[in-house]
C-alpha cells in the first residue's frame, strides 16, 4: 500500500514536472523567436542549463545525507529558482536570458538528489520500482496538463508567455512543499571518513547505463523541431509531447511493479531496447502525426528503465549515503544526457535528422552491449540481481 508520505511527494512531482519537458521543447524556440538567438546558441544554452546542475548533485546529496533531512532542500531549490525564472521574461537579449536560465536550473538542482533519495527512504527494497514508477506516472500526468496548457497559452499569447506560465505553476509547487510534503528526519550518519573508492560501483554502473543518454538527450531536444519541420504548429508540437507523456503516465506504475518482479537489470535492458525501437519509428516518420507513436514508444522505454536504474542505485547505496549515491548517478547520467543537444546539432549538420537518429541508435547499442557484458542483461535470473556485497541498505 502506498504511504501518505509518498502520495504527498507524488503531488509535488505532479506540479514540478511541468518545467523540464517544456524547456526541452519550447526553450530553444523561445530563445530563437523571442530573444533573437541562433539555433546553435539556443542549444548551447540548453546544454549549459543542465550540465552545471548535474555537477552539484553529489555535493548536495551528501549534504542532505549528513543533515538527515530531504524537505529543506526541495524548499530552498524551489524558492530560490522562482524569481530567477520570472526575471527571464524581462531579460534584454538571449545572453542575459540564457544566463538566468542556467542559474535557475542550477538552483532547482539543490533539491534533486534529496527528492530521488526520498523515494528510497519511504519504500522497502522490493517496492522501490513501484515507488519510482508512481512518481514517474504522476510526473508525466502533470506534464500532460502542463503541455496542453502551455500549447494553448503560447498559441494565444505567443512564446513570450512561456515563463510567466512556468512561474505560476511554480507557486503551486512551492505551496505543496510548504504545506504537504512531510519533513521526515532520518538517522544521521556516524562521523567517519568515506574513501572515494567506495563510489566505484555506482560510477561503473552509471557509465554503462548512461551512454545511451547522449542519444536520448539529442532526440528529446529535437523531436519538437522534427515535428515542426513536418508541418506541425506550436500547439501540434505540444500534442506530440503529450502523446509521449500520456503513455508514460499510464504505463509507469505497472512497469515499475514489473521491475520489482523481474529485477532492475532486466527492467533497464527491456526499457533500453524499447527506446531503441522508437528511433526506428522516428526515422520512418514522414508527417508530424507519425512522430506521436515514436515519442510514445520512447516514453514507454524510459518509463521502464528509469525505475530500474534508480532502484538499483538506491539498493546499492549504504542507508546513510543514498542521496550522495543517487547524486553521483545523476551527475554522470545527466552530464551525458546534456551533451545530447550538442551531439545532435553536429549530427544534423552532417547527416540531417537521419544522422541524428543514427547517432542515437549507435549510443544505445553501445550501452546495451556494455550492460550485457558487465551485468548479464536479460539473462539475469531471479527477481533481483544482487548489487555489490558492500551495500548496506535496508532489505
Amino acid at each position: 500500500m502506498v504511504s501518505r508520505q509518498l502520495l504527498s511527494l507524488s503531488l509535488y512531482s505532479l506540479l514540478a514536472s511541468n518545467r523540464g519537458g517544456l524547456f526541452l521543447v519550447f526553450l530553444p524556440l523561445y530563445l530563437v523567436e523571442v530573444k533573437g538567438a541562433t539555433l546553435p546558441i539556443a542549444l548551447t544554452i540548453l546544454t549549459l542549463g543542465w550540465l552545471p546542475a548535474s555537477l552539484i548533485g553529489p555535493w548536495v546529496g551528501r549534504l542532505s545525507d549528513r543533515v538527515g533531512r530531504r524537505r529543506p532542500f526541495l524548499l530552498i531549490g524551489e524558492a530560490a529558482a522562482l524569481p530567477v525564472f520570472l526575471a527571464i521574461t524581462f531579460a534584454p537579449g538571449y545572453l542575459f536570458a540564457g544566463g538566468l536560465f542556467v542559474a535557475a536550473v542550477l538552483l532547482l538542482a539543490i533539491g534533486g538528489p534529496a527528492y530521488t533519495a526520498y523515494v528510497a527512504d519511504l519504500t522497502r527494497t522490493q517496492e522501490r520500482g513501484e515507488g519510482y514508477g508512481l512518481l514517474n506516472a504522476t510526473s508525466n500526468a502533470g506534464a500532460v496538463a502542463g503541455f496542453l496548457l502551455a500549447g494553448v497559452v503560447t498559441l494565444a499569447f505567443g512564446l513570450e508567455a512561456l515563463f510567466p506560465f512556468v512561474v505560476a505553476i511554480m507557486v503551486g509547487t512551492l505551496l505543496v512543499v510548504v504545506f504537504l510534503v512531510p519533513d521526515v528526519r532520518l538517522e544521521r550518519p556516524r562521523a567517519r571518513s568515506r574513501p572515494l573508492s567506495e563510489l566505484k560501483p555506482v560510477v561503473s554502473f552509471s557509465l554503462v547505463v548512461s551512454v545511451r543518454s547522449i542519444g536520448s538527450g539529442a532526440v528529446a531536444t529535437f523531436y519538437g523541431f522534427l515535428a515542426a519541420g513536418l508541418g506541425a504548429n506550436s500547439f501540434e508540437v505540444s500534442l506530440v509531447a503529450v502523446g509521449g507523456l500520456l503513455t508514460a503516465a499510464v504505463v509507469s506504475l505497472p512497469l515499475g511493479r514489473l521491475v520489482d518482479r523481474l529485477g532492475e537489470i532486466r527492467g533497464i535492458w527491456y526499457g533500453t531496447v524499447l527506446s531503441l525501437a522508437s528511433y526506428g519509428i522516428f526515422l520512418a516518420a514522414t508527417t508530424w502525426e507519425e512522430v506521436v507513436p515514436a515519442q510514445a514508444v520512447r516514453s514507454a522505454g524510459i518509463s521502464w528503465l528509469n525505475p530500474g536504474m534508480n532502484a538499483w542505485v538506491a539498493r546499492m547505496a549504504p542507508a546513510d549515503r543514498r542521496a550522495e549515491y543517487l547524486g553521483v548517478f545523476a551527475l554522470i547520467n545527466s552530464s551525458l544526457w546534456s551533451l545530447g543537444p550538442l551531439a545532435g546539432a553536429v549530427a544534423i549538420e552532417f547527416g540531417g535528422y537521419p544522422g541524428l537518429l543514427a547517432m542515437a541508435i549507435g549510443a544505445t547499442l553501445v550501452s546495451l552491449v556494455a550492460l550485457q557484458l558487465v551485468y548479464g542483461g536479460p539473462t539475469v535470473r531471479g527477481r533481483l540481481h544482487r548489487p555489490p556485497a558492500s551495500a548496506t541498505g535496508p532489505p
